[in-house]
């Protein structure tokens, strides 16, 4: 039988659950392609890479990592349809829909605890948003003479920001009820659009939120092997999402990948190609 793209179209809720079910919280085995397995193996190398990880309780860590993961992935869905946006027209009310899933998912699933590790990392979010807009002013007008620089264009990009904020959550009040998904969805989407460089920026504050939260004080080598980790895991949601938008479902991306592996095997023996599905 040959692979083909699914049709079903996916909802909000249905892409949210898929990837919880299957990047996240899928059953604990012994399997390297299980995030179990991802998230035991980050713990090892962190803990060789600095010693000041060691000792490290793995529960407490798997939580904060599920935390920061979760978080990013709600940043990068807000991402993908930001993109998708400049050619669909989307209501109003679809944006709150990923966070507000996210609430209820992890309160009906008994893990209303990683909701709340979930607010450091979006206030990490907006940290990193206020050191940018400050750096960058500071950048371009340091070297102006205080007695020729304009006060108002000086706190321009702080005044767009706040009202940005303040617009988005205008917008978004009248989409949802919840203020504490209302606040930590404008945070995010004020972050918005990403690309690589900003995640970079944002995976220091994110790697040095977790080392709090997990009372550690890494050292450089540390820090940046957590960074790395933490920028894995967004173009890990990013790769998801884009799964998604091509075949229909993360599973029918899978299922095509493994035809085409089974097709190259194929090949390599000297068969005819096949894209068919190996008895």
């Amino acid at each position: 039988m040959k692979s083909s793209k699914s049709k079903r179209k996916l909802t909000t809720e249905d892409v949210c659950r898929e990837y919880f079910e299957s990047q996240i919280f899928s059953p604990a085995v012994n399997d390297e392609a299980s995030p179990a397995y991802f998230f035991a193996d980050a713990s090892i190398w962190l803990e060789a890479t600095d010693t000041s990880f060691q000792g490290v309780d793995f529960d407490i860590f798997l939580k904060e990592m599920i935390a920061v993961n979760i978080e990013l992935f709600g940043l990068a869905w807000l991402n993908h349809n930001y993109d998708l946006n400049k050619e669909l027209s989307m209501p109003e009310s679809f944006f709150p829909k990923e966070i507000a899933f996210t609430k209820q998912y992890l309160q009906d699933t008994g893990r209303s605890d990683i909701w709340e590790r979930m607010r450091f990392y979006n206030d990490a979010i907006a940290k990193t948003l206020a050191e940018e807009t400050v750096g960058e002013n500071w950048g371009r007008l340091r070297d102006i003479s205080k007695a020729v620089r304009d006060e108002d264009y000086e706190e321009l990009k702080e005044k767009w920001l706040v009202e940005r904020g303040r617009d988005l959550t205008g917008l978004f009040s009248r989409c949802t009820t919840d203020s504490e998904c209302i606040e930590r969805l404008v945070i995010r989407f004020l972050a918005v659009p990403c690309d690589m460089s900003r995640i970079t920026v944002l995976s220091q504050k994110l790697s040095l939120t977790l080392t709090e939260r997990l009372g550690r004080d890494l050292k450089q080598a540390g820090l940046l092997a957590l960074q790395r980790v933490i920028v894995g895991l967004y173009e890990n949601a990013v790769n998801y999402l884009e799964a998604v938008r091509q075949y229909g479902s993360y599973e029918a991306a899978k299922d095509t990948r493994k035809v085409l592996l089974k097709g190259l095997k194929r090949v390599a023996r000297g068969s005819p190609w096949s894209t068919r599905t190996a008895e």
